[in-house]
């Protein structure tokens, strides 16, 4: 099982070149063609390119958008032809509202699409964030989403997967497999495990570990007891620990919604994670 289709969206930020660049490290790794689409945005929208600029002159700021889109473009195509790459570019021209929409059309047509964690110093935070949630809830394919402040470098490479046996972690575990084929370690966490019936076939979590080991995967299971603490707060801490350079979870909810679903971990780790996270809804 491999990744043959890599989406990723480009913008003329700083954070863009970390999350291009795992975008193509992976594409390489899998013999895959990565496709770059920025957006270039039909509407007053000068906190997308994070300056002021007076209501007057919006054919001006039209304009610095097209040239930030364009930028954008430049920058992944010479980073995909360096990396040598098979490679396709978009620039995307709509409105602020419909962007979200279209990204997600063009990733139900990818295996995996690379998005990046919206920094809430940054103006364009929220329309950043408006990308992430439209992508994670209707494309119906897997989000892998890049820290602002770039990736761990760590010299082992670890996946850890939070894992409650729901069917949406069931489906990002299953959407990352060829991911967690490339680390040498695979820990599924379980906090505060259930007790389960001999129905179930041993305890919470063996089953997946057993099922990711039959893919060649390094999968042991790590039980967490810590009652008294979020189930966000006991994840963040094992990543920490661990020195993890990947989170597998299912998007259960996220700030936009202001889902409370399996304790809003969903929304706390999209705005605390220091590891890139692939999410599946």
């Amino acid at each position: 099982m491999t990744y043959k289709n890599i989406l990723v969206h480009i913008d003329d930020s700083k954070a863009c070149v970390e999350r291009v660049s795992a975008a193509i490290a992976l594409a390489k790794r899998q013999d895959a063609q990565v496709t770059g689409i920025a957006l270039a945005l039909e509407s007053t929208i000068s906190t997308y390119i994070g300056i002021d600029i007076p209501s007057n002159l919006s054919n001006e700021q039209q304009a610095l958008v097209s040239l930030a889109a364009e930028s954008a473009v430049t920058k992944f195509e010479a980073a995909a032809t360096e990396a040598g790459v098979e490679y396709v570019s978009r620039t995307i021209s709509c409105s602020a509202s419909k962007a979200p929409a279209r990204l997600a059309f063009f990733a139900r047509h990818a295996d995996l699409t690379f998005l990046g964690q919206p920094d809430p110093k940054d103006r364009g935070a929220a329309f950043q964030e408006s990308l992430m949630d439209g992508v994670l809830q209707h494309s119906g394919r897997p989000v892998y989403m890049v820290p602002y402040i770039g990736r761990p470098d760590t010299k082992v490479r670890k996946a850890v997967i939070a894992w409650d046996g729901g069917k949406k972690v069931v489906r990002a575990v299953n959407d990352a497999i060829p991911l967690l084929q490339d680390r040498g370690e695979v820990t599924i966490l379980v906090i505060n495990p259930k007790e389960r019936g001999e129905e179930y076939g041993g305890q919470q979590g063996e089953n997946i570990a057993a099922h990711l080991q039959r893919h060649g995967i390094n999968a042991t299971v790590d039980y967490q007891i810590a009652p008294e603490l979020s189930t966000d707060t006991v994840i963040l801490n094992y990543l920490a620990d661990a020195g993890a350079d990947l989170l597998v979870m299912g998007a259960y909810g996220h700030s936009r919604l202001r889902e409370r679903t399996f304790g809003g971990v969903t929304e706390s780790i999209l705005h605390q994670m220091t590891a890139p996270v692939l999410m599946a809804e």
